[in-house]
């Protein structure tokens, strides 16, 4: 019988950023450098409007960007335009700006990842939240929540550790594939705000497969990226109770924050 036993673990993610270039090149004429400086102005001004969730005004700053055509294969401001429709509803306009990006022949394997990551997160269909809610209130899975499970799912390496560290190794595990998969830059839109935490709730299922991520927070825009990143967690071991496979629910906060 599958049963979802509910851990919660802590992860706190604190993101440092260098500071932007300003310069340019000593060979640029004076409007090119006026141009890109408007240019690098209107995305600052863009995160900061994203940090406070005045995501109009961001939408406005991207699009005098994108009027001055010097984005020279860079579409993260058009990711971050795509990600702003998506949170706010407009999934059909944000699903075009990504499929853009996918075929736009200048842009990085990078920044075409993250637009396939964001669209599939895009064009998931989702149950309504209070039918969730009432689904469990009277489930067995529900109901068992609070039991603790015999082995954790165990990120991949940690099987040959002593049995008392899989779950700091699961931890582990989880800190550093969001370390390294999260977009750096996107901390930058906390610069106003001092920093953001989002809080991630998902499960390992019997496959070993994280599912049901459901980001929260105060900011839609940051949440949003908290749930790219934790899609593209590793098949891991499952979990066992009374030796079968179980379902196991985690809680992981993490923050965003400029350093």
């Amino acid at each position: 019988m599958k049963k979802t036993i509910l851990l919660t673990a802590l992860i706190i993610l604190s993101i440092a950023c260098g500071s932007q270039k300003s310069g340019m090149s000593q060979n640029g004429k004076n409007s090119e450098k006026s141009d890109d400086q408007e240019y690098r102005d209107r995305f600052q001004n863009a995160k900061e409007l994203i940090g406070r969730e005045k995501y109009s005004s961001a939408i406005l700053n991207i699009d005098h960007m994108t009027a001055l055509q010097l984005n020279n294969g860079d579409y993260t401001p058009q990711r971050y335009k795509a990600m702003i429709l998506q949170v706010t509803g407009e999934k059909e306009e944000a699903n075009i700006i990504y499929q853009n990006i996918i075929n736009a022949t200048d842009a990085s394997a990078s920044e075409k990842n993250k637009a396939r990551q964001l669209m599939l997160i895009n064009n998931e269909k989702k149950a309504p939240l209070l039918n969730e809610i009432n689904r469990l209130k009277d489930s067995t899975e529900f109901k068992n929540a609070i039991k603790v499970i015999e082995v954790p799912p165990m990120f991949p390496g940690c099987e040959t550790l002593p049995q008392e560290t899989w779950n700091k190794c699961m931890s582990r595990g989880v800190a550093k594939h969001i370390v390294r998969t999260i977009d750096v830059d996107i901390a930058q839109v906390t610069s106003n705000t001092g920093f953001i935490r989002s809080y991630v709730n998902y499960e390992i299922d019997t496959t070993g497969h994280i599912s049901k991520i459901r980001a929260t927070g105060k900011n839609k825009f940051l949440n949003l990226e908290a749930h790219r990143v934790m899609a593209q967690l590793p098949q891991v071991t499952p979990g066992y109770t009374n030796g079968e496979k179980t379902v196991v629910s985690y809680t992981i906060p993490i923050r965003f924050t400029v350093d």
